[in-house]
């Protein structure tokens, strides 16, 4: 029994001993990838609107404006917009990516929306900041 306590004592501080020179490779900024387009989607910390969600939606709300000829003709549904937030957390790259139908006002209105959008905070990877795509759906509803 003495043998096996031992060996297993032995195989555990090697054990020990090997991870203790585990090292992890340095940080890569992620802007000297040729890859990374602003298309990337996984990071340790997504980008951040000012206020957060809470603030997102007070944004939208009080700056979208639903035009009168569309309201009339009761044009209404969801236009999804994506768009690029920079390493600096601005907003660049913005288009529909799916519009409403006949309805090239709206598509338009949620693209001007989302272009005037304060700066975000960024998204980070490795403490760093990258840029990142996003995607931010943009609803028109006659009765509100």
């Amino acid at each position: 029994m003495r043998p096996i306590l031992t060996a297993f004592l032995l195989a555990s501080s090697l054990s020990l001993a090997a991870q203790d020179t585990l090292k992890l490779p340095p940080p890569i900024h992620l802007d000297s990838l040729p890859s990374n387009n602003g298309s990337l989607t996984r990071v340790e910390s997504p980008p951040r609107f000012p206020g957060g969600v809470e603030g997102l939606i007070a944004y939208l709300t009080s700056e979208l404006r639903y035009p009168d000829q569309m309201r009339q003709a009761a044009k209404e549904g969801v236009v999804e917009v994506g768009f690029t937030i920079t390493d600096a957390g601005e907003v660049n790259n913005v288009r529909v990516i799916e519009g409403i139908a006949g309805a090239e006002a709206l598509n338009a209105e949620a693209v001007r929306v989302v272009s005037s959008m304060p700066r975000w905070e960024p998204a980070t990877v490795n403490g760093v900041t990258v840029p990142m795509a996003y995607k931010l759906p943009v609803k028109f509803e006659v009765g509100r």
